[in-house]
């Protein structure tokens, strides 16, 4: 049962459990109502019947100070006379004999408690097919202690509390349906605003994720979802653009690289020529195998860092070995190019804990930067000092420089300053947003000044003790 309730809609199981509630609540002041009103009567019947109490020894107190003669049986028959439900009255010795009515036969309706009545006791009991409450005392009557038994017919309360028990019964249907009706309005107006999102997020696609949901005015859960989700949006937007891009500059750098590789090969197949033009159309050939295998590289290294799920492999380096053999890998780079690479070291080994091969990437990455916009004849040089905790390692470049704009978004994923008319230095916009990357992971500072026309100088500052900073590498990462 709880299953199926489970498989319907919010709005339908809303309205149930209103139902429930308003069906749970009219049960209990139906039960509650009820009760109270029926002790009420009793309560009611209770002061009644000691009234009439109070009434008799009055009047036999009165008859005995004013010196009436008449027998006590007397006085109590015209009592009984003048007196409502008069013959709901007896008055017995405590040996049980009676006194009043003066036959046992008047006064079966009464039976005579096991118990002596010193204080008010009261019964229910049914006389002639009547519901009655029946008051029991003793009392001293005549200077002799008597027990005296009162009765009132309950009849007429009874029939109001049926009177009431009947209406209840009949409004209640009625109070169900209006509970029915109010559940499903209510619930009806209370799902309006996720109806409203519902609509919204459905004509929500790839091609116009600008659009957003509607946000209620209502300060509450429902305008935090549609918060939160508009958020979502709006980041889902930006990535989309931002792959957009990507993958459009991806695809045009690839399918250049392959057009001229092809073309490159299919002339050098067609004809017979000398070594030196072979040499040279293979020479072109691996540039651009080189620029392609850059290129996947870095998606590579991107889709690693965006999903980067373990920990750094962290383990004792020499920094200056690891300089040393990065200048190496790039020496004919550069040479190629026409650019002095040269680099400064101090006199003894600086040790480092961190990651060889992200290690060797930030520095590739920055190498691979300053020689691409440094012109031909120009210089760059690494620098690598120490200071008491950290290691300072600086590559300069005498290259073009940078805005201040560009400085300020460098190092932002995807982003490229407008260098874009010299097509053989393009880049991807993703080199030093993996440097900046990595020095994070690191728990380094990845900085750079830059002048227009003059070059850049990149600064790394690593700690020389990654453990007394990273507690939690697989987090960093993340």
């Amino acid at each position: 049962m709880w299953n199926r309730v489970q498989t319907l809609s919010i709005r339908a199981r809303l309205t149930l459990w209103y139902l429930a509630v308003i069906f749970l609540g009219a049960v209990l002041f139906g039960v509650a109502s009820d009760g109270i009103l029926h002790h009420a009567l009793i309560v009611e019947k209770q002061s009644h019947l000691l009234g009439r109490e109070t009434r008799l020894l009055h009047m036999l107190e009165a008859n005995q100070s004013q010196g009436v003669r008449d027998s006590l049986e007397t006085q109590l028959s015209g009592y009984a006379l003048v007196t409502h439900e008069g013959n709901l009255f007896e008055l017995r010795r405590m040996d049980r004999s009676l006194v009043f009515p003066l036959s046992e036969g008047q006064a079966a309706w009464a039976t005579p408690y096991e118990r002596s009545c010193l204080k008010r006791s009261y019964s229910l009991k049914v006389i002639g097919g009547a519901p009655t409450l029946v008051m029991c005392h003793q009392a001293f009557i005549s200077g002799q202690p008597m027990t005296l038994y009162l009765g009132s017919s309950l009849e007429e309360e009874f029939d109001v509390l049926a009177a009431y028990q009947r209406a209840l019964l009949l409004l209640m249907p009625v109070i169900f349906l209006l509970a029915l009706l109010c559940g499903y309005f209510l619930s009806r107006r209370a799902m309006e605003p996720i109806d409203r999102m519902t609509r919204a997020a459905v004509g929500i696609g790839i091609g116009n994720l600008s659009a957003r949901l509607p946000v209620p005015p209502a300060k509450d859960e429902v305008q935090q979802l549609a918060i939160a989700w508009n958020q979502l949006l709006a980041r889902l937007e930006a990535a989309v653009k931002r792959l957009s891009q990507f993958s459009a500059d991806a695809s045009h750098d690839l399918r250049t690289s392959i057009t001229v590789m092809l073309a490159t090969a299919q002339l050098s197949l067609n004809r017979n020529r000398s070594d030196d033009e072979y040499r040279e159309h293979l020479d072109r050939i691996a540039t651009e195998c080189r620029t392609a295998t850059t290129l996947l590289d870095a998606l590579l290294s991107m889709a690693r860092s965006d999903n980067f799920a373990h920990e750094l492999s962290v383990e004792r380096l020499d920094l200056c070995e690891l300089v040393v053999s990065g200048c190496r890998r790039v020496e004919d780079v550069a040479e190629a190019n026409h650019i002095l690479l040269d680099w400064s070291l101090p006199d003894e080994p600086l040790q480092i804990e961190g990651d060889k091969l992200l290690l060797q990437r930030l520095l590739g990455i920055l190498l691979d930067n300053a020689i691409k916009f440094t012109p031909e004849f120009g210089e760059v040089r690494v620098e690598l000092g120490a200071e008491k905790t950290h290691a300072l390692l600086h590559v300069r470049d005498t290259g073009i420089g940078m805005s201040h704009d560009t400085r300020r978004r460098i190092f932002d994923r995807y982003y490229q300053a407008d260098l874009r008319e010299r097509r053989t230095k393009a880049g991807l916009g993703l080199g030093l947003s993996i440097a900046r990357w990595i020095a994070d992971a690191h728990r380094a500072e990845l900085t750079v000044d830059s002048v227009p026309q003059k070059g850049s100088v990149f600064t790394i500052r690593v700690p020389r003790a990654l453990h007394d900073t990273i507690e939690h590498p697989a987090e960093t990462l993340l």
